[in-house]
């Protein structure tokens, strides 16, 4: 399973990144500010997949069908994804962090080229478009495993079908995990 809305908000966390790079005449204040912004907004990322990670292997433990089925149906009412998609779709931190970035400008008219500044702006506003599709795929995803689950009743091929697909729903997750770690990596390396 791919999952495109994640690498491309990857991607665009990557690009902010890089954007913080290309701009070195940027105050080492203002520098600083957005890198704890980018680290916030990793963290969150972070903490949201493995939240939905942890989840989808407990439910996947279940070797008893029914127990399993049940399980899976409760993705559609889990209190803990509605709190963490709320805290997603809103990430205040690169909210804020736009907001000043906006501001900055006119202060540090010649030492940081319109282009490089103007492509930063770009890609931390892709990153909280992205955030919502992302969250709202989720959510869907829940409720499609949940609305297969309730559907299954005593149905072992589907109940095998629907292991098989939150399996790989998981895995897909743990892939872009893997992605999001590498590029924090790097991130720490040029900030």
């Amino acid at each position: 399973m791919e999952l495109k809305l994640f690498t491309d908000l990857i991607d665009a966390l990557g690009k902010v990144a890089g954007g913080l790079k290309a701009i070195v005449n940027l105050p080492k204040a203002e520098r600083e500010t957005m890198r704890r912004t980018l680290d916030e907004t990793y963290r969150l990322v972070d903490t949201t997949l493995n939240m939905v990670i942890i989840r989808l292997g407990d439910i996947l433990l279940q070797t008893a069908d029914e127990d399993f089925l049940r399980e899976a149906v409760r993705l559609s009412n889990c209190g803990e994804w509605m709190q963490a998609e709320r805290d997603f779709r809103l990430c205040r931190s690169l909210r804020v962090a736009l907001r000043e970035t906006q501001t900055l400008v006119g202060k540090l008219t010649g030492a940081v080229s319109t282009k490089d500044w103007d492509a930063l702006l770009l890609e931390m506003g892709s990153i909280l478009a992205t955030e919502g599709e992302v969250a709202e795929f989720i959510s869907q995803q829940f409720q499609q495993h949940a609305s297969d689950a309730l559907g299954a009743s005593q149905d072992t091929k589907r109940t095998q079908s629907i292991r098989d697909s939150l399996a790989a729903f998981r895995a897909a997750l743990l892939d872009e995990r893997h992605e999001l770690i590498k590029q924090e990596l790097d991130l720490y390396a040029m900030v």
